[in-house]
């Protein structure tokens, strides 16, 4: 329990962190609801829960900057709560100033750093709130966890608490010293504290913690659940076993004076010592009754514990992570059901690996029965060897009939035959068991993947729940109005998916916000409703997941594209675009079609970036338009990204796997069916021309390229595709991504690499850098051949 307080143990601080963001998001998300409802009493409770236990977090980690600032937001929001102060635009945009601050402020701590912006001109607009009611209704009285706010100065926004006038018995005195380490003295701290401090209620806890450093906290009076609790407490005492003397228990003991008005130590004797025990400690007589004071229970320290000095904050954190990530990889919340089916799974894998241990008992049993038989067999059958000739002789010397020579055999050597039954019936036996412990296995393991992957899904509502007030601060920038509209949001994916998700989403939803959605008067001149609208939607497709971001603008402009791509260079002013090639050039890098830069748009940065962050995760951007109606992007992702459905494909000694995801189809191919066009080789598919690409010849495997037929795989990303010529097609199979590490790592068109079940390596295709290979290839094909004809 100690442990948990300390403010410099990563284990709190970790927690700590995800349970500040979550709360911080949870402000900011019942903020834009009050926005739209200012008379929503629901969400007022729960910004005021949510700002609440920050501030109770940030005093336990010893974050006196954070829980200050949290603690004047906390009075303001008492204000709005109590009906004071009236929800409108500008109170909202200054408490979401406020929660842009607590997120800079924990930004700087989990960066090993404290926040030093100069936060007064925010600070006072806050107290000003406080102020805004000219008779402030007077505090109610309070008590229990959930309890009001007081402005700073007034009296504790907890209910002053005695500390309990009960006083310990001789067992339980017994007790402490049990507990207590060895060569360790029992002292009781007693502490009062300052009811003006505006952190009062916290001050039994920063007592603890400061205590913790000097010895084992035993006990505490009041009892250690109530401390934690939101109420002050005006004395608090404390029982310490430690190695340290009283005097330098005393010297040590350092509170604020804001904190503290006065802290008085004394050691504890067992009942039945002496006066001279006492006297020996220099202590006063009336001790012992007055350490007997106090009540709680005990709070039981390992024997043996050793206590030193708290290890100080790093001012730098040795490699700071960026925020979003830093949590998000540390700490994932899994519903405790999908852990209890995984441990579940987890038990009958045991229970099957006894099965298996069997086995291999039985297996080794029989092989040794089988050693046994074999020897006696092979002597047996050397006797008759040697008895062959004799029986031969007599049958031509002493005219020994066949049928008595039969029956001399049969009787020395009959059980030739049967000699193996016994092993023969065991082994069957037990390759039965093994068929069925295998069949058992592989149903373990297929369950025990699905429950880790169950564990690592996470709903996308965690990466949607930011696009409210993006959206709001972008509207207000730009000044339109805009109503975002979240469906799906409780659609899973995998973790390692939604992380590197984020980004391409802003992009997008900023794009729709930018360029989509019009100026409240273009709107109403085109007879559309000045708000705008945004729809982000989430929702599965089989094995994949497909996010939407809809909009109701202006649409894309195919002319207006047509002609900026000419003047870029990408297209030849005579070439008729189609509608589909026109919406994939706001992909390629540096397109824009902005008239002028600003800080969303116009530099051309954004839509490609957003194209290559999904295909790394193995999906696919599309994006469909109508003018003057609107335009939706479509996004689709696999699941999960640890373990795929692959197609396994053989060239020349070598197996690759490519994602099942991006096999549209396979054809096995004569050489005749292979034409040229431009100099690069084709593939006509049901009258769609296709451009192939040889693996061996990419990968430079040595293989036979005069065989009778090919077999050619279909891939696509987008609206691209493109065959890959291999030598054979082996089969689907679950392939578990590893990653590649040191020179493999920058090798072109492998994203990875699976161990088969054969214990051999297959590399993975990189599908989206397989296709970019073949553009580039095609590229220098023509670049060669207009050169070799000049």
């Amino acid at each position: 329990m100690s442990d948990y307080l300390d403010p410099h143990n990563e284990e709190l601080l970790k927690d700590f962190f995800a349970e500040a963001y979550q709360q911080v998001e949870l402000m900011e998300q019942n903020l834009l609801v009050l926005e739209q409802d200012p008379g929503n009493s629901e969400a007022v409770d729960e910004i005021f829960r949510a700002a609440h236990t920050l501030k109770g977090g940030a005093g336990t980690v010893q974050m006196e900057e954070l829980a200050e600032f949290t603690h004047t937001l906390e009075d303001a929001l008492d204000e709005i709560r109590s009906g004071t102060v009236k929800v409108s635009s500008e109170i909202v945009d200054l408490l979401l100033s406020s929660l842009d601050v607590i997120k800079a402020m924990l930004g700087a701590r989990e960066a090993g750093d404290v926040y030093r912006e100069d936060v007064s001109a925010l600070v006072e607009r806050l107290k000003a709130l406080q102020g805004a009611g000219a008779h402030p209704p007077a505090e109610p009285p309070v008590s229990g966890k959930n309890v009001g706010s007081s402005r700073k100065g007034a009296p504790s926004r907890g209910k002053a608490a005695s500390t309990g006038g009960g006083s310990l018995s001789e067992e339980e005195i017994r007790e402490l010293f049990e507990a207590a380490p060895s060569r360790h003295t029992l002292y009781r701290v007693q502490v009062t504290f300052d009811e003006s401090n505006v952190m009062n209620t916290v001050g039994g806890i920063q007592g603890f913690a400061l205590l913790k450093d000097l010895g084992a906290v035993l006990r505490t009076d009041p009892p250690f659940e109530k401390l934690y609790e939101d109420e002050f407490f005006p004395v608090v005492v404390y029982y310490v076993a430690s190695s340290l003397s009283e005097e330098e228990i005393r010297s040590r003991i350092v509170f604020p004076s804001d904190v503290a008005k006065d802290v008085k130590v004394e050691r504890v004797s067992l009942p039945g010592e002496g006066e001279a025990e006492r006297e020996r400690v220099g202590e006063p007589e009336g001790v012992e009754e007055e350490a007997e004071s106090g009540g709680g229970e005990v709070v039981p320290v390992p024997a043996g514990e050793e206590e030193g000095p708290l290890p100080e904050l790093p001012k730098k954190a040795p490699a700071a992570p960026v925020r979003e990530k830093s949590v998000a990889t540390s700490i994932l919340r899994v519903d405790s059901g999908r852990v209890d089916a995984l441990l579940n799974l987890v038990s009958e894998a045991v229970i099957n690996k006894a099965t298996f241990n069997q086995i291999s008992v039985q297996f080794g049993e029989t092989f040794t029965q089988f050693q046994t038989l074999q020897s006696l067999f092979g002597e047996k059958l050397r006797g008759l060897m040697e008895v062959i000739p004799e029986l031969a002789r007599m049958m031509v010397e002493q005219d020994v009939s066949e049928k008595q020579v039969r029956r001399m055999l049969q009787e020395q050597y009959g059980d030739l035959f049967e000699m193996f039954d016994p092993v023969e019936a065991s082994f069957k036996g037990i390759l039965n068991k093994y068929r069925e412990a295998t069949q058992q296995l592989n149903r373990i393991t297929g369950e025990m993947q699905e429950a880790v992957m169950r564990i690592r899904m996470v709903p996308i509502s965690q990466i949607f729940a930011r696009f409210p007030r993006l959206v709001r601060d972008l509207s207000r920038s730009l000044k339109k109005k805009i109503n975002l509209i979240i469906e799906g949001q409780e659609t899973e994916l995998d973790k390692s998916v939604i992380e590197d998700l984020l980004d391409p989403l802003i992009h997008c939803v900023r794009n729709s916000v930018d360029h989509g959605i019009e100026s409240p008067g273009e709107r109403k001149k085109a007879g559309k409703p000045e708000e705008g609208t945004i729809i982000l939607r989430a929702r599965n497709e089989g094995n994949l997941i497909v996010i939407e971001i809809i909009d109701d603008g202006r649409g894309i402009d195919v002319e207006a594209v047509r002609k900026r791509a000419v003047e870029r260079g990408l297209i030849h002013p005579n070439k008729i675009l189609s509608q589909v090639e026109a919406f994939n050039l706001i992909f390629e890098p540096g397109f824009s079609t902005a008239r002028s830069v600003t800080d969303l748009s116009g530099r051309g940065v954004g839509l490609d970036v957003v194209k290559r962050q999904i295909e790394k995760l193995n999906g696919s951007i599309s994006v469909w338009s109508e003018q003057g109606k609107g335009t939706r992007f479509t996004i689709k992702l696999p699941l999960t990204l640890a373990i795929i459905q692959g197609l396994l494909v053989q060239v020349g000694t070598e197996r690759y796997a490519i994602p099942i995801t991006s096999v549209v189809d396979c054809h096995r191919i004569r050489p005749s069916d292979i034409r040229y066009i431009d100099g690069y080789e084709v593939f006509d598919v049901r009258e769609e021309v296709v451009s192939l690409l040889r693996l061996n010849r990419l990968f430079k495997i040595p293989t036979d390229e005069e065989k009778e037929y090919f077999f050619v795989v279909i891939v696509g990303s987008g609206e691209r595709k493109m065959g890959i010529v291999v030598d054979g097609i082996l089969g689907e199979e679950d392939v578990v991504i590893k990653p590649l590490k040191d020179h493999f790592v920058n090798t072109p068109g492998i994203a990875g690499a699976n161990i088969t079940g054969e214990g051999t390596v297959s590399l993975i295709i990189d599908v989206p850098q397989l296709l970019e290979l073949g553009l580039k290839e095609e590229r220098e094909a023509r670049k060669k051949r207009d050169t070799s004809i000049l």
